[in-house]
């Protein structure tokens, strides 16, 4: 190629770049507006209160995962979750509850959406379903971010809008969103949507392709994207919980997706409402490399849902920051089957410590076939060829509008179990049973 003509070519390309820069809507040079922090806690959980533990999905498929949680209009929470025969598997379809806070029941589990009719909303081919986040708007309208899967593995994922108008038992497909440039491939949720103080939210996401990193991406009521904001620098992250604190200040813990550093929690702070994210460092908790869940009580009181470990899924524990993260103290133990890790457990010993620990839920499977389905499930889902394992995993937290604290997560991948703390200070039981007596005649 002759001088003139490499000059040429790159004058053309650096005009199309000016282009495509000019061309940019005036809000992606325009500065985030204010983070719209949640209202400071008057009540918060302390160590030995009361936390109701039941169950939101009713044991009917092979398999439930990643569930996660919203608060209608009316009060009334509505949980989602996949299920079907394995994670991925074509069988998958997005399942829902809604739990009523007055009578502390959950209705009946029904499925929500299939994949054939994502497919079918979207006009494309799709493989299988995966996680979903929801978000409800002030008018009332609920949002549901869902990835979904066309060609390949998780890598290649997109996000898929459903968008109801009533209390989310219908659904309609919106669109999908174009959030890469390169085949508009590999993006995820996993965490609950923040908001800013102009009505947008910001929807943390992650990234799976070549590079594992996390993102907040901010949308208009059109799910368009305004800006997005990288956390942190490394490329071995996954799955951002966003907490914050004041208009411009949030911290984002990470689940940790390599092994330069294993066995920690990662964390990113901003200052600047997120023009900006500190470089990834070590968050002051063990973590074996699984997601976390959490919320914001207040400035720099926090509470996260973990692994409380460095190497297993095997307890579940509710973990409390007065300081930023400073300090931290064991709030709550809500299972920890560690001491099970040097035993040989065989299926029907670990069978017989499922019927041990099911006893300690408030509301579990009915008893009979459905019992036994997930005594049976429970085995598959946790025993392999070297023994059993508990698992509890993807802890999804929500504050409700009254001050109770929920988290939803996955119970040894068969069951979608629920903790519920009232901010009230009464016993969940004794208040159910004051409102059956009251609706007697």
């Amino acid at each position: 190629m002759g001088q003139g003509n490499f000059w040429k070519h790159w004058g053309i390309g650096a005009l199309l770049v000016a282009g495509f820069f000019c061309g940019l809507p005036m809000h992606v040079w325009q500065p985030l507006p204010l983070y719209q922090p949640d209202p400071v806690a008057a009540l918060t959980p302390q160590p030995g209160d009361h936390w109701q533990l039941s169950f939101a999905s009713d044991g009917d498929t092979l398999q439930t995962h990643a569930s996660s949680l919203v608060e209608l209009p009316d009060g009334r929470l509505r949980g989602f979750w996949f299920a079907g025969s394995r994670e991925g598997a074509a069988d998958v379809s997005i399942h829902s509850a809604v739990f009523d806070p007055n009578s502390g029941e959950w209705g009946p589990e029904h499925v929500l959406l299939t994949r054939e009719q994502v497919s079918q909303g979207l006009g494309r081919h799709v493989r299988k379903l995966g996680n979903v986040v929801p978000t409800v708007d002030a008018d009332g309208r609920l949002r549901l971010y869902m990835v979904v899967v066309s060609f390949g593995g998780w890598g290649a994922s997109r996000l898929a809008v459903a968008e109801s108008d009533g209390d989310g038992s219908q659904w309609r497909i919106s669109d999908g969103l174009v959030t890469s440039p390169f085949l508009n491939l590999s993006t995820l949720v996993k965490a609950p949507p923040i908001r800013y103080a102009d009505g947008t939210i910001g929807l943390p996401v992650y990234h799976e392709f070549i590079g594992k990193y996390g993102e907040v991406l901010r949308l208009d009521e059109y799910n368009r994207i305004l800006s997005r904001s990288r956390i942190g620098k490394l490329r071995e992250s996954l799955q951002p919980l966003v907490l914050v604190d004041s208009p411009q200040q949030a911290v984002s813990f990470l689940r940790n997706a390599r092994n330069s550093r294993p066995g920690i929690l990662w964390r990113s702070d901003t200052d600047d409402g997120g023009e900006s994210w500190t470089p990834l460092f070590d968050g002051q908790l063990p973590n074996p490399g699984s997601a976390v869940g959490g919320v914001s009580l207040g400035d720099g009181h926090w509470l996260l849902v973990v692994n409380n470990n460095a190497v297993e899924r095997d307890d579940l524990y509710i973990m409390e920051t007065r300081d930023r993260g400073q300090s931290w103290s064991s709030l709550q133990a809500v299972h920890d089957d560690a001491g099970l890790r040097d035993d040989d457990i065989d299926a029907d010993s670990f069978r017989a410590l499922v019927i041990d620990r099911l006893s300690r839920f408030r509301a579990g499977p009915v008893t009979g076939e459905q019992y036994q389905r997930v005594l049976t499930a429970t085995e598959h889902n946790n025993c392999r060829h070297d023994g059993c394992r508990s698992q509890f995993d993807y802890p999804y937290v929500v504050r409700a509008s009254n001050g109770d604290v929920h988290i939803l997560y996955s119970w040894k991948k068969t069951l979608i179990a629920h903790a519920w703390w009232r901010a009230d200070g009464q016993d969940p039981l004794a208040s159910a049973a004051r409102v059956a007596h009251r609706s007697q005649p």
